[in-house]
């Protein structure tokens, strides 16, 4: 199989991890963009041969689109995103083809005028696909909406279970400087729509006993930042609110295991083009021992299970989630219990071994041949 992304290591982002997961277990070769000036060249590229091509656009479409013409007949071609990769490969006329579909991406351009080109455009490149994979049920649905005719596969995400693992939760605790506090944390861009003035608001309505024993680390930067900042201190919980600012993606094992509870109460605003198609962040957080929160919004019924390692709450429900941390502070065991739950539901069902064996008996029964070298 040939694997196309622009989004690829050394980008980071959960469509650049997907993709190298992909391209270890199941890719010949790969096509992306040149490394950006002063990066080393990822580890991947030594295990999987790797074509790059230049960044500027878009003589980098342009370049990717002849590479895509001398593939060999047959050479199955799976594209990272449906644009521009997934229509540069339809272009190209690569045939057996597949296209990874994440969520945002499929809303409508912002601009009116773009809007009706866009809707052709979208539906012409998913329906010609011979598959399209669906990272979460809530996606595989948003594509068959918007072209009815598309074979689409749902296969929700995965997570690097050895690297996301439980470890000494005093030590990491230690390195973040946190006290006997309980802690909850979340990670991810700070936009509105992740639901962050719900946790602000959950915390406030705790009485001040309860309040007063959480501590709530936020790893991220965005352009919400200041405006959640002052409506912290808006509702009076700033001295409960930590904010991290950019973690690096090694340190982030220690942050989840640092925390009592995951939260993410992401709103879906599809106005806004906002959801989560997924949320790895709720496997990475699992995967290390610590249960989660998410909401029942976009694909996160299928990142969280409730009662099995997290709980679901509805967008905005700030009672239930204030009650949960309520029960956070009056039986901290429960919840340890909850992340032990959430360690065996990754490693039953969410491993990269997993999601490579659905990825190859979903192209088996869309009748997509990988070759031998991949069976």
């Amino acid at each position: 199989m040939h694997l196309f992304s622009f989004d690829y290591p050394p980008n980071d982002g959960g469509i650049a991890r997907l993709c190298a997961e992909i391209a270890k277990g199941r890719a010949a070769s790969v096509l992306s963009q040149q490394i950006p000036p002063g990066s080393a060249a990822p580890e991947i590229d030594a295990l999987v041969p790797t074509t790059r091509v230049r960044r500027a656009r878009p003589w980098r479409e342009l370049a990717a689109y002849r590479r895509l013409r001398r593939l060999p007949p047959d050479t199955v071609c799976l594209s990272g995103i449906w644009y521009p990769e997934g229509l540069v490969a339809t272009l190209a006329r690569v045939r057996p083809h597949v296209i990874l579909a994440h969520g945002a991406e499929l809303f409508p351009p912002a601009q009116p005028w773009r809007r009706g080109v866009w809707r052709w455009l979208r539906r012409r490149v998913l329906e010609s696909a011979g598959l399209v994979v669906a990272n979460s049920h809530y996606t595989a649905e948003m594509v068959r909406a918007l072209a009815p005719a598309a074979r689409v596969v749902a296969i929700p995400l995965a997570v690097d279970h050895e690297r996301f693992s439980p470890a000494d939760r005093a030590s990491a605790r230690q390195k973040w400087g946190i006290g006997d506090h309980r802690v909850v944390c979340s990670v991810s861009r700070i936009h509105a729509y992740k639901g962050y003035e719900t946790v602000l608001k959950a915390l406030a309505a705790l009485a001040p006993h309860e309040r007063a024993q959480i501590t709530y680390l936020i790893a991220g930067k965005g352009p919400d930042m200041e405006a959640l900042q002052r409506r912290a201190r808006e509702l009076g919980v700033d001295q409960q609110v930590r904010w991290l600012g950019f973690v690096p993606d090694d340190d982030l094992p220690d942050l989840y295991r640092a925390a009592d509870l995951f939260v993410l109460a992401t709103q879906e605003r599809p106005g806004e083009q906002s959801v989560e198609g997924f949320g790895l962040v709720f496997l990475e957080a699992q995967a290390c021992g610590t249960p989660v929160v998410g909401t029942r919004t976009g694909g996160i019924p299928d990142a969280v299970t409730d009662g099995d390692g997290g709980w679901l709450i509805e967008q905005d429900d700030v009672s239930a989630l204030a009650g949960i941390f309520s029960r956070l502070v009056a039986d901290p065991v429960a919840f340890s219990e909850m992340g032990e739950q959430a360690r065996q539901r990754v490693e039953r069902e969410f491993t990269w071994e997993h999601y490579l064996m659905r990825l190859q008996d979903a192209l088996r029964s869309a009748k997509i041949d990988l070759g031998a070298r991949n069976a």
